[in-house]
C-alpha cells in the first residue's frame, strides 16, 4: 500500500512539473521572458512556494493570490495561458469553467484542475499518470 501512495506521489509530481514547464514557456512566449519572470516572482514571493505548486494544493488561494496582485488581469492571464495549453495539448478547457471552478474550494473543483493538469502532462509530457 505505501508503495501504491510512492507511485501516486511521484505520477503526481511528474504531471505538476510538466505542467509548470510548459506554462512557463507560455508565459514567456506571451509575455516576453522579463515580464514573464516578474509575475511568477511576484506570485513566488506571495504565495512563498512555486504558484503551480499552489495551484495543485489550493486553487482558490492560487486564483486569490492572482487578483489582489493583478485584479482584472487575471482573468486575461489564465485565459491566454489555458488558450495556448489547449491549442498546443489538443485538449478543450473553457478558460471560463477553469476560472470558475479555480475559484470553489469544493473537492470536485480541486480533482477537475488535478485532472486537466494530469491530461495536459499526457498529452505534452509524453508520460503516463
Amino acid at each position: 500500500m505505501f508503495s501504491d501512495k510512492l507511485a501516486v506521489n511521484n505520477s503526481s509530481e511528474t504531471s505538476l512539473r510538466v505542467f509548470c514547464t510548459l506554462s512557463r514557456r507560455i508565459i514567456y512566449s506571451m509575455l516576453g521572458e522579463s515580464a514573464g519572470k516578474a509575475i511568477l516572482f511576484f506570485l513566488q514571493e506571495a504565495l512563498r512556494r512555486d504558484p503551480f505548486e499552489v495551484l495543485w494544493e489550493n486553487p482558490k488561494a492560487f486564483y486569490d493570490e492572482m487578483s489582489r496582485i493583478f485584479g482584472e488581469g487575471t482573468k486575461v492571464l489564465i485565459n491566454i495561458l489555458l488558450t495556448n495549453i489547449d491549442r498546443e495539448c489538443g485538449l478543450s478547457m473553457n478558460p471560463e469553467h477553469f476560472i470558475e471552478i479555480v475559484q470553489s474550494s469544493d473537492q470536485g473543483s480541486l480533482e477537475e484542475i488535478r485532472s486537466f493538469i494530469r491530461d495536459v502532462a499526457k498529452r505534452c509530457g509524453g508520460h503516463k499518470t
